[in-house]
């Protein structure tokens, strides 16, 4: 089974990527910042961010999705590679987003 929980705030505001032609349909992109429990080499917590995609059917309140919004994400790891390159690239893509401030 392919899911993945997340819970973390949104870096900068989440952007539209793309829009079905009849309008109903949108795919958001954004970044969200998650605590890291590890420390690094100098000593410090460094966050992860985590790239994530989630189409409008996803997202309750498309304004909620803002700029330091705390959100929770349930969501599933899509995997592709390059190839060019023969790179493996993985991607989060939320099947439910939720607001939670």
């Amino acid at each position: 089974m392919n899911l993945v929980n997340i819970i973390g705030q949104i870096e900068g505001d989440a952007q539209v990527t793309y829009t079905s032609k009849d309008g109903n349909a949108k795919l958001y992109k954004f970044v969200v910042r998650v605590p890291n429990l590890y420390k690094s080499k100098t000593g410090k917590n460094e966050d992860d961010l985590i790239n994530v995609k989630a189409w409008s059917s996803a997202i309750n309140d498309e304004f909620a999705w803002h700029d330091q919004a705390v959100v929770g994400i349930e969501a599933r790891i899509h995997s592709s590679v390059n190839k060019e390159s023969s790179n493996v690239f993985n991607e989060i893509i939320a099947n439910r987003i939720m607001y939670l401030n």
